[in-house]
C-alpha cells in the first residue's frame, strides 16, 4: 500500500474517521433531524471500535506490507 506506511497507520485512521462520522450524526440527532442518526452513529462507533483493535492488534504483530 502507497498511502499508508503500516497497517496499523491504516487502521487507526480509518478509526478515527469513523469517530468524526459517529460524533456528526449523533449531533444530527441530538438536534431532532431524525432517530435516523442514532442508529448510523452507533454503527459508526462500533466499526471505529473495531478498527482500533484491528490497529493494535497490526501493532502487537509488528504487520508491515512487506511480503514475505
Amino acid at each position: 500500500m502507497a498511502y499508508y506506511s503500516t497497517p496499523e497507520e491504516m487502521y487507526t485512521k480509518r478509526a478515527e474517521k469513523y469517530k468524526r462520522e459517529a460524533d456528526r450524526q449523533w449531533a444530527m440527532a441530538k438536534n431532532g433531524e431524525g432517530d435516523y442518526h442514532y442508529g448510523k452513529a452507533k454503527a459508526r462507533y462500533r466499526q471505529a471500535s473495531e478498527n482500533q483493535a484491528k490497529a493494535a492488534a497490526a501493532k502487537a504483530a509488528g504487520a508491515t506490507w512487506d511480503k514475505k
